[in-house]
């Protein structure tokens, strides 16, 4: 296994490469072009990309600790038995990527592009969904528990079955989203009643 730490690199022009099983330390990446690169199997800790383009990337089963990806663009990017903990991509945009099964550990998705994906089952306890795009999703049976969906855009979004108990969630996504057989609490089923013009009363 290839290890590189401690360095940054800028505007480097990675598509096509076989990149795999590698490990990288405590790198920065800056406006780098991995398009259709093999990255299966890499392993990052406290690895820094902004401004990235993974399109076409294999990212299979590769492992990120503390990592961030800042406004990367994931087109056909395949994340499949990949993991992610304590990681962000806030700003990112995905497009017809393969993101489940997979591991989201306390994964921060802020303004993140993320319509239309398929996350069904996928667990995001934990994790922070601000204001990202969640329309037409499919987060069936989708563990969201605890997790942070202030502002999120929902409509159409799939949470049928899903766990939303603890979520912080606005009053448009009760309006705008499927929810059949979701679970939520009580004080959440109060807002829901809201949300729809009803009156709630003891």
């Amino acid at each position: 296994m290839v290890q590189v730490d401690d360095e940054q690199i800028v505007g480097e022009d990675f598509s096509d490469a076989r990149l795999d099983q590698q490990q990288w330390n405590n790198r920065n990446y800056v406006a780098c072009n991995f398009r259709d690169a093999d990255l299966s199997g890499v392993k990052t800790t406290s690895v820094v990309f902004t401004e990235c383009d993974f399109t076409g990337t294999d990212l299979t089963e590769s492992i990120h600790v503390d990592a961030a990806f800042r406004s990367c663009t994931f087109t056909r990017s395949n994340l499949q038995h990949s993991v992610f903990r304590r990681s962000t991509f806030i700003g990112s945009t995905f497009v017809d990527c393969r993101m489940r099964p997979a591991t989201y550990d306390e994964v921060d998705f802020t303004l993140v592009g993320i319509g239309g994906a398929d996350l069904r089952g996928v667990d995001l306890t934990g994790g922070r969904l601000v204001e990202a795009n969640l329309v037409n999703t499919d987060l069936s049976k989708t563990t969201l528990a605890s997790v942070d969906l202030s502002g999120a855009r929902a409509i159409g979004a799939k949470l049928d079955g899903a766990d939303l108990r603890g979520a912080r969630v606005d009053a448009n996504l009760w309006v705008a989203a499927s929810l059949v057989g979701t679970r939520i609490e009580l004080t959440q089923a109060v807002a829901y009643a809201q949300a729809h013009g009803l009156s709630v009363e003891g």
